[in-house]
């Protein structure tokens, strides 16, 4: 009975070897890459008084090029907070519209996981809606710089990946009296 079950279990092994194998080559073969994902994003420092933790969209497209160390990726990312109207005063929410370039630098770049460097620029839109006897609404744009970690997987038919990332928008001050506003979004999502 071992030995038939110790066979199944090899079969099994062998025949989902093709299917991890072709996955993969498909996936790395594509000149783009599309991803999509959401998480939570926590703000940190002066941003982490005036918001509560919130969520994240993301959607990036990135392009396979081989000949390059790099992979250059572009980013549409969105986040969205309440107010701390314990700390600040008066409730409201917030969000954050960014586009990026960034880089990622595959640490690992072969086998089913894969551990990257990221690292980009981009323009960050912040609208920040107050209520109150007087609703407020204040929206401005905003040039910054991100950075972060994150783990490609490729596992059979499905592509995925898990990220994080500190978002450091320079501001003049604002709402929340500080001159950036950082944010750490942590990101799960498919890959296509």
């Amino acid at each position: 009975m071992k030995i038939v079950l110790r066979s199944i279990a090899i079969l099994t092994v062998l025949a989902s070897m093709p299917i991890v194998a072709s996955a993969q080559v498909g996936l790395a073969h594509r000149f783009v890459t599309v991803g999509v994902g959401g998480g939570v994003s926590v703000p940190v420092n002066d941003a982490g008084d005036a918001f509560k933790n919130g969520f994240n969209m993301q959607g990036f497209a990135r392009l396979n090029l081989s000949k390059l160390p790099v992979i250059p990726r572009f980013d549409l990312d969105f986040s969205r907070f309440n107010l701390n109207d314990a700390q600040v005063g008066f409730p409201g929410t917030s969000q954050i519209l960014a586009g990026l370039a960034n880089l990622q630098f595959d640490v690992m770049p072969i086998g089913p996981v894969r551990p990257y460097i990221i690292a980009g620029l981009g323009a960050y839109s912040l609208n920040t809606k107050v209520e109150g006897i007087t609703p407020t609404s204040v929206s401005q744009t905003h040039f910054g710089i991100n950075g972060g970690a994150g783990v490609s997987l490729h596992l059979g038919w499905i592509n995925g990946y898990v990220e994080g990332r500190v978002d450091n928008v320079f501001t003049e001050k604002g709402i929340i009296d500080t001159q950036q506003v950082q944010l750490i979004p942590v990101t799960f999502g498919l890959t296509f």
